[in-house]
């Protein structure tokens, strides 16, 4: 006698699969979205340190042709290579007046079409310090916990 599966078990195991994937994609997103965060965090990081390098040597700051968005020369002329995955990273440097320290501002902006995310700006200026609107965990969480 051959033993099969019966209609109510295979019900049964299909109600399962679509319970834990109802639960598991939207934690997927959610995990993608904060390395994704961490990555931008990270590659302001490194610009902020090659700055550094780059004044040591050239006594200003580079700043990106397009504030918004760096270009692969610019990244060349840091010796950096920045996060690809959906943000956008410039860097403004505007020229010291009179009795100015020299600075620079980079940001890092999640692109638009990043749902909920998208537009949220993070920033790291010649100090090393990084700015986000608001508690940055309050930050993350309310993008993150949108999706």
């Amino acid at each position: 006698m051959r033993r099969a599966f019966t209609l109510v078990e295979l019900i049964v195991v299909v109600i399962i699969l679509g319970i834990l994937a109802a639960v598991g994609i939207p934690q997927y997103r959610k995990a993608l979205e904060r390395a994704r965060g961490a990555e931008a965090y990270g590659g302001l990081g490194h610009i902020q340190e090659a700055e550094k390098v780059y004044y040591a040597s050239a006594e200003k700051y580079l700043a990106s042709a397009n504030p918004l968005k760096m270009t692969d020369l610019e990244e060349q002329k840091l010796d950096i290579s920045l996060p690809q995955s959906g943000w956008d990273i410039g860097v403004d440097a505007p020229i010291p007046g009179p009795g100015e320290a020299p600075s620079f501002l980079a940001t890092a902006t999640r692109k638009t079409g990043a749902g909920p995310c998208g537009g949220r700006k993070m920033t790291v200026d010649q100090g090393g310090v990084i700015i986000e609107i608001g508690d940055p965990l309050v930050w993350w969480r309310s993008c993150v916990d949108a999706l």
